[in-house]
């Protein structure tokens, strides 16, 4: 189950070009998508949606691929 602190906290090292292929590799783009279920608060959805948009401006093929992502 993803959280929405840890999307949080992988958010500020996302702030580095760097780290956000090291991210998308580790595996974090399905948690996104969890974290933008509707089912989810208002915090979590944020963060998902602030997550996914840092890492789209270096990661953004890796985005359209998995599934929730773009719909999200």
């Amino acid at each position: 189950m993803a959280c929405a602190q840890c999307a949080q906290a992988i958010n500020n090292l996302a702030v580095i070009d760097e780290n956000k292929a090291k991210i998308v590799e580790a595996g974090a783009l399905p948690h996104y998508v969890e974290l933008l279920s509707p089912e989810g608060d208002e915090f979590q959805q944020i963060q998902a949606a602030h997550g996914l948009w840092q890492l789209a401006f270096t990661c953004k093929d890796d985005i359209v691929k998995v599934p929730g992502c773009l719909e999200g």
